[in-house]
Order: structure tokens, then sequence, then C-alpha cells
């Protein structure tokens, strides 16, 4: 069943997720105002991004918060600079 979009939220953070080991993820949050457990998840990542980093998932974790998960699929650590994600919440 298709449903409409009602509100789109947006909110941009600097996300310094530090060394990300081989094979594993790391997870930070940015606060996003009105965003609710469900609500649909759009992330946009710098295009400063190492290479081997990718966005896995992001979804609302809480009231307000969206919780963004980068994971490393190489077999050494990266050890990202901090960088800015857009986040867009669709409600």
């Amino acid at each position: 069943m298709a449903s409409k979009v009602h509100t789109v939220l947006k909110a941009s953070a600097s996300l310094d997720f530090g060394s990300v080991a081989a094979g594993s993820e790391a997870s930070l949050t940015v606060t996003v105002e009105g965003a609710r457990q469900g609500d649909a998840v759009l992330v946009t990542p710098p295009s400063t991004l190492n290479t081997g980093l990718v966005v896995s998932k992001a979804y609302v974790s809480a009231d307000d918060t969206v919780t963004v998960v980068v994971y490393n699929p190489t077999a050494a650590a990266i050890d990202p600079a901090a960088a800015t994600f857009v986040v867009v919440v669709l409600v």
C-alpha cells in the first residue's frame, strides 16, 4: 500500500567516525527535529568520504535522532576525517 509523504525534514552534521576496523561498522547520530521511528531516511555522504567506506544504513533510532552507520569492507582500518553528511527524513 502506498502512502503520501507529508513532510520532508532535513539536517546536516559533521560526523567523525574515528578509525573503522576492517570488516566493521561504526555509527553516529544526527539530530533531525520531528523524526520518528519508522520514518524513511536518506543519507548523502560527502564527496570526500574515504574510498572503501560505505554508508550501510541509516534509521530513526529515537525521536529526533537518526543513526548513520558506515561499513568498512576492506582488509585494513580506515580513519576518515570529520565530514558533513546530509540526512533527509520522509514523514
